[in-house]
């Protein structure tokens, strides 16, 4: 088992399907929502080739500090964006019985700008309940690919252009000043270029606002399946760390509170529970948010 691929099913599953915030809701017209995160992971355990649960030789991490918009060009568009300006990979040095540090891995780490996505999301449906829309979410590799010659795996991108379609229909069950419940499901398609494998996404998500909807618990879970359709890619060696063919399901769980009408807090913990080539401890995240309304 190749230790990149476990980073890459890892920025996968984390960044990219847990970003959308609105599901199949878009925002107003001159309606604004933002939020600035980071979200972190250490681990070196993890689901291998063969789903099965094992220890890599060292830990290794990730860091991101991101800003996340969604903007209301009119009632029905709501343009997309995702930026993670800081972007931190990196191995720890490994260790012998004797406490010294092993010559063949000292550590390191890649400190850059991340891959970004830009979006537009459009509105196909809407009724008191339920609201259908479409979106269209473009991957840019604005990150690093891997620059670190003695760790080639170290990356804050995968240098790929990919391109994602994604379908949400939301619908709301209750809605009053003591509880707010809603729910949301997707399906998606991701396009990868450079002979790296397609995607099938899916996803559920329940939400409950409590305390006139002051505070909000969320529960997600994401899958992505690879149709398997890419070329041999090698990635034992340098270049793009985001390996063909990785499988996930993960379990996300949120929290946001209001502390005014406009601006909250959240956090947040993702545990992949199955999967190949993934870390199987948990990524956390915390953040603050603007929703302009």
């Amino acid at each position: 088992m190749k230790l990149s691929k476990i980073v890459t099913i890892l920025i996968i599953s984390l960044f990219s399907i847990n970003t959308y915030a609105g599901g199949g809701w878009t925002k107003q017209k001159g309606k604004t929502y933002i939020k600035v995160s980071g979200w972190w992971i250490e681990s070196k355990n993890n689901f291998n080739g063969e789903g099965i649960e094992s220890s890599a030789a060292v830990d290794r991490g990730l860091f991101n500090v991101n800003i996340y918009v969604e903007y209301g060009v009119t009632d029905r568009i709501t343009a997309i964006g995702y930026i993670p300006f800081f972007s931190r990979a990196y191995e720890n040095r490994e260790i012998d019985q004797d406490g010294l540090v092993s010559g063949e891995r000292p550590g390191g780490d890649i400190n850059t700008f991340g891959d970004s996505e830009i979006g537009v999301k459009y509105r196909l449906f809407k009724n008191e309940r339920v609201s259908l829309a479409g979106s269209l979410i473009l991957g840019l590799p604005f990150g690093d690919e891997g620059s670190v010659d003695d760790i080639p795996s170290l990356a804050t991108g995968d240098g790929e252009f990919n391109q994602i379609i994604r379908f949400d229909a939301g619908v709301s069950l209750l809605n009053n000043s003591n509880l707010s419940l809603y729910g949301n499901g997707y399906l998606g398609f991701n396009n990868r270029t450079n002979g790296f494998s397609d995607e099938f996404r899916f996803g559920l998500e329940v939400g409950v606002g409590l305390f006139d909807t002051s505070l909000w618990v969320v529960q997600k879970l994401d899958l992505i399946e690879s149709f398997e359709n890419g070329d041999d890619i090698d990635q034992s060696v340098g270049g793009s760390i985001f390996a063909n063919n990785t499988e996930v399901v993960n379990l996300t769980t949120e929290l946001a509170y209001n502390l005014t009408k406009k601006l909250g807090v959240s956090g947040s913990i993702a545990i992949p529970v199955s999967g190949t080539n993934v870390f199987s401890d948990p990524a956390y995240s915390v953040g603050i948010f603007l929703d302009i309304k």
